[in-house]
């Protein structure tokens, strides 16, 4: 009869070995028969050892069978406990697998992503030694998508290869072609070939990322099913890693080209803008130097002034580039001085020569503003400029400027420019500002226009610490609200406190 358990059974067997032996004895030493007073004591126990000897071999006899099956039964028991406790050399059990699960979470956590793909591949390596205990492992990467990035070779645990990883040896590339002996996790595989047994990890990510984590397995059983799916599972999180670090690098390289690009419209600008001041500015000399000749008939005039006025125009549409180059590198430094608003608003109106009709309001509490003239004039004129290419000849033009104060006792000089003409989406009122933005609408009614006057706008109005806004709506016309600094003006205020005080 065979029982479930193997120690029930070694049990029963030393107990069916040792008790007929104990209960003979206990009978010749109580009640012997009288046949054995014949003997004597040396000769009784002779034959007491026989009696014993015989049984316990009967007994060997009958039980040899299924003592083998148990002991046999107990080492696979032992061994399977190992395997799927453990991964190499280290104590083994549950304890074990949940402390490698556990250390390789917090690994991939803290996987080096930023610092680039090479360190990545060091980290997959060292992550697989300090998990496993076994100091063999090694990345053997045979394709990147990136060579710089990611060279093709063999990753160790040793730091110093993070430059020039060794080259791919005959046995990486016979494990990445190794077939898979276990189907239901193909990731991992394990085979012996020329040079030992081995086991190979596959680390992919698309079509171009190949590599695989290589160890020697000579000497040990074949991986568990439950080495093969934490080592499955370290395989894949580094396959994602590196593939993260790989986008990460693409995504630096494409910054720094985009900088670079940007840093060489920058300095393009600023060259274009200081070639073209001096030309302009000498054209507008001999336009006035020729307009002061007294025989100059009434229409040679009035070409000059064209000319001058042409000049002038351009000339401020290059200092609006200076002054978007200035802004992209951060060197722009406007004045800070107290001026009164309305005088640059008309100076800047007459300077247009636009035939239409213009009306300048001043209201709110009197007041100077606190900011740089020159650069503010620059402002109107390119806000100034833009109500009247956006709108239809013989419209009005309308400016208020008022000093109004903010809910914390502030006060600011609002300056309102507003026109008539065809207005703005929501998405053109979102990108206005943007450096060379210009809407589809605004490409049809001003061909000729850069997209630069309301991003220096901005800047300009910005750097005076004030703001700048659009509110617009599609045929609704547009107003656009700048804000600076301002305090009050004291003079004015008590000019009108003496006239509107009344007689005792």
């Amino acid at each position: 009869m065979r029982f479930g358990r193997p120690t029930v059974r070694l049990f029963l067997l030393a107990v069916a070995a040792a008790l007929p032996p104990l209960i003979l004895a206990a009978i010749l030493l109580l009640e012997p028969p009288r046949w054995l007073s014949r003997f004597s004591p040396a000769t009784g126990l002779v034959v007491f050892s026989l009696l014993t000897a015989a049984w316990w071999a009967v007994v060997a006899i009958v039980g040899a069978r299924g003592l083998g099956d148990d002991v046999k039964a107990i080492v696979d028991l032992a061994q399977r406990g190992r395997a799927e406790g453990d991964i190499g050399p280290g104590p083994a059990g549950a304890v074990e697998r949940n402390r490698q699960i556990a250390e390789l979470a917090e690994r991939l956590r803290a996987s080096p992503i930023r610092g680039g793909v090479k360190e990545v591949a060091l980290a997959t390596v060292q992550t697989a030694v300090s998990v496993t205990h076994d100091a063999t492992w090694s990345l053997a990467v045979l394709r990147s998508p990136s060579e710089p990035a990611l060279p093709r070779g063999i990753y160790g645990t040793d730091s110093t290869q993070s430059d020039i990883p060794a080259p791919v040896t005959e046995v990486a590339r016979w494990a990445a072609t190794m077939q898979s002996d276990d189907e239901s996790i193909p990731a991992v595989r394990y085979g012996e070939g020329p040079w030992g047994a081995f086991v190979a990890v596959e680390v992919a990510a698309g079509d171009d990322l190949r590599a695989s984590l290589l160890a020697p397995w000579e000497g040990r059983a074949a991986p568990s099913r439950a080495e093969r799916e934490l080592l499955s599972l370290l395989g894949q999180n580094a396959a994602i890693a590196m593939e993260h670090a790989l986008l990460v690098e693409q995504l630096r390289a494409q910054t720094d080209e985009l900088n670079r690009m940007a840093s060489v419209q920058s300095d393009f600008l600023r060259g274009v803008t200081h070639d073209l001041q001096t030309p302009l500015t000498r054209v507008s000399a001999l336009a006035a130097e020729v307009g002061e000749q007294p025989q100059l008939s009434d229409a040679a005039r009035a070409d000059l002034e064209t000319i001058s006025h042409q000049a002038d125009r351009l000339r401020r549409m290059v200092a609006q580039l200076l002054v978007a180059s200035r802004l992209e590198v951060g060197a722009l430094q406007p004045a800070q001085e107290v001026f009164r608003v309305e005088p640059i608003v008309q100076r800047t109106w007459d300077a247009m020569r636009a035939q239409r009709p213009f009306k300048l309001e001043v209201g709110g509490v009197p007041h100077l503003a606190v900011a740089d003239p020159d650069r503010l004039e620059q402002v109107m004129w390119a806000l100034l400029d833009n109500a009247v290419k956006y709108s239809p000849a013989g419209s009005a033009i309308s400016v208020t400027v008022s000093g109004d104060a903010a809910s914390g006792g502030e006060l600011h000089s609002v300056i309102r420019i507003r026109d008539e003409g065809s207005g703005m989406d929501e998405d053109s009122q979102r990108r206005a500002f943007e450096q060379f933005y210009r809407s589809e609408t605004a490409r049809r009614l001003a061909p000729d226009g850069s997209g630069v006057g309301l991003y220096a706008a901005r800047g300009l109005v910005e750097a005076m610490s004030g703001t700048i806004g659009i509110a617009s709506r599609l045929g609704g016309g547009t107003t656009v609200e700048v804000s600076v600094p301002a305090e009050a003006d004291q003079d004015e205020v008590a000019a009108s406190h003496r006239v509107t005080k009344v007689p005792a």
